[in-house]
This record gives structure tokens, sequence and C-alpha cells, in this order.
């Protein structure tokens, strides 16, 4: 990805880098705390490409073998560290071996790069295990920890690494940049649905995400409204083959809630002009935002779903 096409959020962040760069200060520790989706790993590349792209007068270019070959994860000097296929942590021997390649001399002229992402995602004796490296590392070494949950990441690891934020764009300019991308479709809706920046959207079927968005609030509101009862939903919901979805209802309600509460948030004295019934109401509100969010730490685990989400619909069915 070269300057010349990097999203217009993305600026921030690559000034701040072209600065270190032109100070000679540029950290071997960065922490990429991005807004979820915004393209953490992308701009983590981009800072790989720019380190090690043969055109330095016009770095990243984009165009060189040096910055195709990061654009596809392929350098021999960039490595990128992720979780094993069916585990969601990143273990001490991965970052064991990835120690000992950044202690290799480079085959090129430019830096030894680690692309870690997501960094959370670091078991904590493999984030222990980066410490060493983070406080005493090798000539023209790189690692770039890539997180939306920084404060998930020890506080050791946090302390040693310079702090770069990047920050999300609205939705409107999220739908454009997926639209660009991807062509047009319902990506409004689709953004919606799951709160996540464009970047998490890329390979996503917009469709499906606005149908779903569409279905989940369409059943809450009859749940609430006591045409619908909860045990047949979490049936549906909970099936097997409708699994796959969960996260993302769950998402939508979430965002759902939060904005009813920001709703009732912004009308003074609630009590006094709505009486008891939309003081319930926000208690409602509150006690389904707080069960969701439990929800969607469990809807990890091997828990009964239909189960969990039955007794989550029960907290806003109409008594």
């Amino acid at each position: 990805m070269s300057s010349k096409t990097l999203p217009d959020w993305f600026h921030p962040a690559c000034q701040e880098v072209e600065a270190a760069l032109a100070a000679g200060r540029l950290a071997h520790g960065i922490l990429i705390h991005e807004d979820r989706g915004a393209g953490g790993l992308a701009l983590a590349r981009w800072i790989a490409q720019r380190a090690n792209c043969r055109n330095a007068n016009r770095a990243p270019c984009g165009e060189c073998q040096e910055c195709q070959w990061i654009a596809a994860d392929q350098h021999p000097d960039v490595t990128r560290l992720s979780p094993e296929e069916g585990s969601n942590y990143i273990l001490t021997e991965q970052v064991r071996d990835l120690i000992a390649e950044l202690s290799l001399t480079a085959h090129g002229q430019g830096y030894k790069v680690a692309l870690i992402a997501p960094a959370d995602a670091l078991f904590h004796n493999a984030a222990n295990s980066l410490l060493k490296t983070l406080e005493e590392p090798t000539a023209q070494t790189l690692l770039l920890l890539v997180t939306h949950q920084p404060s998930r990441l020890p506080a050791t690891v946090r302390s040693r690494c310079a702090r770069l934020r990047l920050k999300g764009p609205g939705r409107a300019e999220a739908a454009r940049f997926l639209e660009a991308a991807r062509g047009a479709g319902p990506w409004d809706e689709a953004l919606a649905a799951t709160g996540a920046g464009p970047f998490e959207l890329l390979e996503a079927d917009p469709a499906e995400l606005a149908r779903l968005r569409n279905d989940t609030l369409n059943t809450i509101g009859d749940i609430g409204s006591g045409k619908i009862q909860p045990p047949g939903v979490a049936a549906r919901w909970g099936d097997k083959s409708q699994l796959p979805h969960l996260p993302v209802r769950l998402a939508c309600l979430e965002i759902w809630v939060t904005d009813q509460i920001r709703e009732s948030a912004s009308i003074r004295d609630v009590t006094h002009l709505s009486g008891q019934g939309k003081q319930s109401n926000i208690c409602r509100l509150f006690d389904l935002s707080d069960a969701i969010r439990d929800m969607r730490k469990l809807s990890l685990t091997s828990i009964n779903k239909t189960m969990a989400v039955e007794s989550l619909l029960w907290r806003w069915a109409r008594p």
C-alpha cells in the first residue's frame, strides 16, 4: 500500500511515523492501538514497507519487490505472528521462534520486522518472552504489535512500546471505503450490524449482515412487545446451523441497547417526565446490556447456546 492509496484516517498515524524516521527516533517496539477494524495490520504493513522500500525517496512505493512481498506476507525479513489454526492464542513457542528469526542477519538492506496481530492474543508467558527483545533489540529491528484492546496486554509489554493510535472512520466514510474496495451493497447497514470498522468487513457479505441486523432488531422488538416468546427464538438462534450468526446478533443487540440507553439519557429527568414506567424500562436496558456482554464472552465457550440465549432474552421479555 503506497502513501497515495492510504485511507484518509491513516494519515495522522503515518505522519507520526514519518516524523519519527526523519528525527532518527523510530521506536523498536510500537504498539498500534486501533479502533476495531480500523486497519491496524494494514498500517503495520505500511510501516514495514516504509522501512524496507527500495525507493527511499518515495517510500513506500508499493511497486518494488520489497513492498509487494510485504503486502503478500512473503518478505523473508518480515514475520507475521498470529494464533495458529484452531487456537485463540499466540503461544510461547511461536514467540521463541520469532525471537530466533529476528536475531538472524537480514536478507536485504532494511529492517527485520515482526507483525504481531492481534497482540492481545499473546499468551501471558508468550508476552513475557518478548520483554528482553523489546528492551534490547538488535539493530534495524521493528516489533509492531497491533490490538484494539491494549489493556489486555501486560503492563510490562505496554511500557516498553511507543504508542501509535489509529482511530477509525465514521460510518459514512467507512461505507464509501468498502464500496470502493468491494462494490455497491448495503454497507451502512452491514457496519451498523457489527459495530466494527471497514477492514473487518472486507471479506463479509453486506446483504447477509444487513438481513441479520434487521431480523435481530425486529425480533427483539417483538419480544419486548409480547408478540413472541424467548424459547422459540432461542431454539432458532441456537440451532447448530445458525450458531455462526450468533456473534453478529449479539453485536447488533449490544449496539441497539447502547443506542436506547443514550436516547433515554438525553431526556432530562426521565422519571418525572414519564413516570416509573420509563425508569423501569431504563433498568431493563441496563440489565440487558450487562447480560449481552456476559453472553458475548460465554459464546466462545462450550455452554449450551440455546439455553444461554433464552436466559438472555427473558431479561427483555414483557412480564
